[in-house]
């Protein structure tokens, strides 16, 4: 597996287990496949758990869960009726229109969860059900059985274009959600906009 492979699968193992740790301080999820996502002990943490260091361990965490390595995952580890409520949208902004998929409520989310993909990605990636160890699936349909909202979305390059598109998507979809807690993971080069 790629290095840059290696990293965004890390970080997003790591923003999912972070995002659990956050959201546990003021909101309650419901579990999803649990049993079958455990992680490991803490390595290490910071900020009252809003930087935590995992075990991250490819092997275990992607490649078990594979049927078919990097590319299918074994079925346990999916639930893909959340494609029910996944739209392809577009958000029309200053910065320009930004296509973006979002997952569970669009209005009103309790949480927001916000996943920036890499080099050669695209919003198809962070909706993909069955790759990266169905990690993508876990974290749809975590917002959607929770009240909240997962987008995954385009954008033109990791400079100050897709920076201004990023944070325009994230601007519609705070006022939409005033209350919600917003979080941003990063793949890869996606990291340069975080």
């Amino acid at each position: 597996m790629s290095f840059r492979l290696r990293i965004f699968l890390t970080l997003l193992t790591s923003t999912a287990i972070s995002l659990s740790a956050a959201v546990a301080q003021t909101l309650s999820l419901k579990p999803f496949k649990d049993d079958l996502f455990g992680y490991p002990a803490t390595l290490s943490s910071g900020d009252n758990g809003a930087y935590t260091v995992l075990d991250y361990r490819e092997m275990r965490d992607i490649n078990q869960r594979d049927e078919v390595p990097e590319k299918r995952v074994h079925a346990q580890y999916t639930e893909p009726g959340v494609r029910k409520v996944q739209q392809d949208l577009m958000l029309k902004t200053d910065a320009g229109d930004v296509r973006h998929v979002a997952v569970g409520k669009t209005e009103g989310a309790a949480i927001i969860v916000l996943y920036l993909h890499g080099q050669g990605g695209s919003r198809k990636q962070g909706v993909d059900d069955f790759t990266f160890g169905g990690n993508f699936n876990r974290i749809k349909n975590l917002m959607a059985e929770n009240g909240g909202l997962y987008l995954s979305p385009d954008f033109p390059d990791f400079g100050d274009k897709g920076a201004a598109q990023v944070s325009a998507l994230i601007d519609h979809y705070a006022e939409t959600s005033p209350s919600a807690k917003i979080f941003v993971a990063c793949g890869s080069m996606g990291g340069m906009l975080c």
